[in-house]
């Protein structure tokens, strides 16, 4: 992930997620699935709620997916409700 890359002299650590790293994690939810527009969302919120003390990782990530379940299923039991 994390790559040591210098630009013009100057060295700079990038570390680079993309959508397959997401895919890795849900793919671990073993009863859920998720559409390509849900791991987008999610790589959305690991931006927004960046915390630079922890940085970007797996828990992060699977904290995003979280939320993205517990939303589905409170959408879910309020359609029901109704």
């Amino acid at each position: 992930m994390a790559t040591l890359v210098t630009d013009k002299g100057v060295p700079y650590i990038e570390d680079v997620w993309d959508l397959n790293d997401i895919r890795n994690v849900a793919n671990d939810y073993e009863d859920e699935e998720f559409t390509e527009e849900e791991l987008i969302f999610a790589m959305e919120m690991v931006v927004d709620d960046f915390d630079a003390n922890c940085g970007i990782n797996w828990q992060v990530i699977e904290n995003a997916l979280d939320w993205i379940i517990a939303d589905r299923k409170e959408n879910e039991e309020s359609k029901n409700a109704e």
